[in-house]
C-alpha cells in the first residue's frame, strides 16, 4: 500500500448504515500508522450549529454515528472515545453539541462529549513552531492515544476558499490562542497547531458539501462523498482538487508540505474509492465559493483597502462578516447603509460623511476626514466584536443577534468559562 491514501467513497444518504459501510470499505484499502487502541479522540467541525441560521457548516451526527459504529469493531483495544470541540464565535460548545445533535450519540454509544472551555486543559511545548512555543489543547487531546479528525467538507473566505483537515485543528486550542496571529500569518499558525494535533485518520463529511458564504452560515448542497484518509496533508491536496482548486496555491498546505507533515505531491497520494474525481469537480464548478478581495464585494458599502491584505484576519473577517449578512438575510443585505469601511492601513486621503475602520492597521490611519469615525480594534477583530458594533453604531441586527444565542453567548459561555477555570485552577 502506499505511504499516502486517500479514499473517496460515494454516499448519497446521512444512513448511518450506509456510512459505516463506506467506512470499512475504506478502512480495507487504506493503511494507517498505528493501531486503532487505547484512548480515541474525535475531533468534528463544530464551528456553530443553530437549526436556523448554521444549518450546513458542521459535521453531521450522522457521520460521527457511523465513526462510533465502525469503532466497534476495535471495543476490546479501545479503553475510550472522547469527542473533543471548542466552538467559535464565543459561543458555548455544549449549544453546538446541541444543536447538532450529539447529545442522541451520548446516548446511544459509549462516548464523552468534551467541550474545551469547561474541561480540564493541558499544556504541550512545541518543537518546531514558527508562532506558538506552546499550545493549550484539552487534556484528553494531548493524552490521546489516536486521533480521528472529522472535518466538514466545505469552503472557508478565511483559508483561500478551502477548509478541510488542517484547518480544522484551529478548534483545538483555546479562545485566546485561537485568535492569536489569526492574520497574515494564519497558514503559519494552521500549520504549528499540527504539532499538537496531527490526525491518525481522518473521515469527512462531504455528503453535503457548504459553500460560499460564511462558514457558519452558508448555504449546502448534495455532494455525495465521504473521504477517509491517512494524512492531513494528503487529505486536503485530493479535495482541493477535488473542489476546483489548486493545492499548490493554498498557503497552509505549502506550509505544511515545507515542513514535512505529508506529500509534496500529486503523485506521491494513491487516490482509491467509487467516487471519481470528476464528479466533484462538475458540481464544484457550478458554484461560487465566495473568495475575493473584500472592497470588489458588490454590496453598499465603500470598502477601502490597504496594507497589508491579511486574508485570515481583518479583510478576509469582515469578507466573513458581509456573507453572513447576504447568507440569511438578504432583504437586510440590499438595504446596508451608505458607509465608507477602511480595513489595512490607508495611504490615500479618504473624505465621507461617516467612516469605519476595522482593525489596528486601519485606526491608525491619520489621513481620514469625516463627520463620524467608528473603530472596531482588534488583531484581527473578532466576528462577535463586529456584531456587536455593527448593531450598536448602524443598528444592522446580524442573522446570529437571536435570544438563544445571545442568552448562550453572554450568560452561558462566561459561566462555562468560569467552571473551566475553577476546575484548572485546582491542579
Amino acid at each position: 500500500m502506499a505511504k499516502y491514501s486517500v479514499y473517496l467513497g460515494r454516499c448519497d444518504t446521512y444512513s448511518i448504515e450506509h456510512i459505516v459501510s463506506v467506512i470499512k470499505v475504506a478502512m480495507s484499502q487504506i493503511n494507517i500508522n498505528k493501531p486503532i487502541a487505547g484512548k480515541i479522540v474525535i475531533k468534528p467541525n463544530l464551528v456553530m450549529a443553530h437549526p436556523k441560521v448554521a444549518t450546513e457548516g458542521y459535521t453531521r451526527p450522522e457521520l460521527i454515528g457511523g465513526i462510533l459504529e465502525f469503532l466497534k469493531d476495535h471495543d476490546k483495544k479501545i479503553e475510550k472515545i472522547d469527542i473533543v470541540e471548542k466552538s467559535g464565535l464565543g459561543i458555548t460548545t455544549a449549544g453546538a453539541f446541541r444543536y447538532a445533535g450529539y447529545r442522541k450519540l451520548k446516548r446511544k454509544y459509549p462516548v464523552r462529549l468534551r467541550a474545551m472551555e469547561e474541561g480540564r486543559q493541558a499544556t504541550i511545548v512545541l518543537q518546531h513552531a514558527k508562532i506558538h512555543p506552546h499550545l493549550t489543547i484539552a487534556k484528553e487531546m494531548k493524552e490521546r492515544d489516536f486521533l480521528i479528525f472529522a472535518p466538514k467538507l466545505k469552503t472557508n473566505v478565511l483559508s483561500q476558499a478551502f477548509s478541510g483537515a488542517l484547518k480544522l485543528n484551529i478548534g483545538t486550542v483555546d479562545s485566546r490562542q485561537r485568535m492569536h496571529h489569526h492574520h497574515r500569518d494564519l497558514p503559519i499558525k494552521i500549520v504549528d497547531i499540527l504539532e499538537a494535533a496531527n490526525p491518525d485518520l481522518i473521515i469527512t463529511d462531504g455528503i453535503r458539501m457548504a459553500y460560499g458564504g460564511n462558514q457558519m452560515t452558508q448555504p449546502g448542497i448534495d455532494f455525495g462523498v465521504i473521504v477517509v484518509a491517512n494524512n492531513a496533508v494528503a487529505h486536503d491536496m485530493v479535495c482541493a482538487k477535488m473542489l476546483g482548486l489548486d493545492p499548490f496555491k493554498i498557503d497552509h498546505i505549502l506550509e505544511a508540505m515545507k515542513r514535512g507533515y505529508g506529500p509534496d505531491s500529486m503523485d506521491q497520494i494513491q487516490i482509491l474509492g467509487d467516487y471519481r474525481f470528476q464528479d466533484g469537480q462538475a458540481i464544484a464548478k457550478k458554484l461560487d465559493f465566495g473568495f475575493m478581495p473584500v472592497n470588489q464585494y458588490d454590496c453598499n458599502f465603500r470598502i477601502v483597502s490597504g496594507e497589508p491584505y491579511c486574508i485570515g484576519g481583518c479583510q478576509g473577517i469582515f469578507l466573513d462578516w458581509l456573507h453572513m449578512i447576504k447568507d440569511r438575510k438578504p432583504g437586510l443585505f440590499r438595504k446596508l447603509p451608505h458607509l465608507t469601511v477602511l480595513l489595512g492601513k490607508i495611504k490615500e486621503e479618504i473624505e465621507a460623511k461617516k467612516v469605519l475602520l476595522i482593525g489596528e492597521c486601519a485606526t491608525a490611519s491619520t489621513r481620514i476626514k469625516a463627520k463620524g469615525i467608528v473603530r472596531i480594534r482588534g488583531c484581527p477583530p473578532s466576528h462577535k466584536r463586529i456584531i456587536l458594533t455593527m448593531l450598536a453604531y448602524f443598528l444592522i441586527i446580524n442573522p446570529l443577534v437571536r435570544p438563544s444565542l445571545i442568552f448562550d453567548g453572554f450568560i452561558l459561555y462566561p459561566i462555562k468559562k468560569l467552571k473551566g477555570w475553577l476546575i484548572n485552577l485546582q491542579r
